[in-house]
């Protein structure tokens, strides 16, 4: 077997801008970029100086100065994939390539390594839902990186995945048109639900690319058992939980802010993991659900049954029951159920007709219901689109046949992981929980 040789590459990745770092005269770098390969276990080494700043660091692998794919690295262990805080300091990525880039031991490689600031990370975030072997939050470029792939069970159980939801600034249209409508083959009318009108958010944030399922729940409610609908199946841990109302996860006494009340459930994540989690708005949620489209499917295809069928669980091909989350196409950002499968409640007050005006981060503060989003397994068809949304009772029943069987949630949270107004303590007031 032919010893590799090594190309060493420097890079030096400037992330965010001179006037968003904490001091200006400092930067977020990497220096010294060595890479070499133990001639008898094939492990191969990076290292590399950190500068002055705490950096997220990531990391690629090139031959002939193109990227072998993050799925040929995804078991790279060390300083990566994860917030570096000290500076200063020469830190050790290794990788293992006989193990998932087997047959490429002759391969001349380089190694590229990235330096990200923490307001502006990689589309990946993975959070540990109590799993103390690994890091609380490991990042990655792309769901290829994730340690064994997104197919991975442990991404539906015992971790979270949150995808980076770029959206500060951009105007986009919410609701939908009847010209929406006609070219996505629909032969119906716009709901006043619907009404389209441009929104614009101001910030980004992370969202889940799935639902939160069973067994996330479970782990940080801190449940004895799996609970909702279909919880006795083979698969019951990994399909979405449903059967919660809105008081459940956020509290009866709960506004339209980021305050939570005591051993709620969004209370119990935010305690296990540090991160002020939430649900999302209504705007959030379907700023994310077209991911950049705006057709009635976010394929762009038709709305017909055989369409929907690709990317959702509803009636025409439920069966009555739930699903295990992510077994449908995902949209164009990699989120997956975001119609089908169960309803996910929005942080929202529901407000029949939201205007025609332009609007910036909206939020429904008027009326006793609250903002439910994306259909749900054994609706028909025309309820399962993008802009579909309605209003429901927060304290509805979660057990009767016609309550809150089919209702769960998606979680949100802020890039920087902390909601300014939960910590306004920190700057010489308090925030107050209901």
């Amino acid at each position: 077997m032919k010893k590799a040789f090594i190309i060493v590459i420097v890079l030096i990745c400037h992330v965010c801008l001179a006037d968003e770092l904490v001091n200006q005269e400092k930067e977020i770098s990497v220096s010294d970029v060595t890479i070499s390969q133990n001639s008898g276990t094939k492990l191969v080494t990076v290292s590399y100086k950190l500068g002055e700043l705490p950096a997220i660091i990531t990391v690629d692998f090139l031959t002939n100065g193109v990227s072998i794919g993050e799925a040929n690295f995804n078991n790279v262990f060390g300083a990566v994939n994860r917030l570096v805080v000290q500076t200063g300091t020469v830190h050790t990525i290794h990788w293992q390539p006989a193990k998932t880039w087997a047959g490429n031991s002759g391969a001349k490689l380089s190694a590229k390594v990235y330096a990200w600031s923490e307001d502006n990370p990689p589309d990946y975030l993975v959070v540990s839902l109590g799993d103390e072997s690994i890091p609380l939050k490991s990042y990655y470029v792309s769901t290829n990186a994730l340690p064994g792939g997104l197919a991975n069970d442990a991404y539906r159980t015992s971790l979270l995945v949150m995808r980076r939801i770029q959206a500060a600034g951009i105007k986009w249209q919410m609701g939908a048109t009847k010209a929406d409508f006609e070219a996505a083959n629909y032969n119906k009318t716009p709901e006043a639900r619907e009404t389209p009108h441009n929104v614009t958010l101001t910030y980004n944030y992370f969202i889940g690319i799935y639902p939160v399922t069973q067994e996330q729940y479970r782990r940080f409610t801190g449940a004895t058992a799996l609970g909702g609908p279909f919880n006795t199946e083979i698969d019951a841990a990994l399909r979405p939980r449903a059967g919660v109302n809105y008081n459940g996860l956020r509290g009866k006494n709960s506004g339209t802010d980021h305050v939570v009340s005591e051993d709620s459930a969004i209370d119990r994540l935010r305690k296990m993991t540090g991160i002020d989690f939430d649900l999302p708005s209504d705007a959030e949620w379907e700023y994310a659900c077209k991911a950049g489209t705006t057709h009635l499917l976010y394929t762009g295809e038709d709305f017909t049954e055989a369409n929907l069928k690709k990317i959702a669980w509803f009636s025409g091909n439920s069966g009555g029951e739930t699903h295990a989350v992510g077994k449908k196409l995902p949209n164009p950002w990699g989120l997956y159920d975001m119609i089908g499968n169960t309803l996910e409640w929005c942080r929202d007050k529901y407000t029949e007709n939201l205007g025609t005006e332009d609007v910036e981060n909206p939020i429904g503060t008027e009326g006793d219901q609250r903002v439910v989003r994306g259909s749900r397994y054994n609706y028909t068809y025309g309820y399962s689109r993008t802009t579909y949304r309605y209003g429901q009772n927060p304290a509805i029943n979660t057990t009767a046949s016609n309550g809150a069987v089919a209702h769960g949630l998606r979680v949100v949270c802020p890039i920087t992981f902390k909601f300014p107004e939960l910590h306004q303590e920190e700057n010489g007031s308090s925030a107050s929980q209901q």
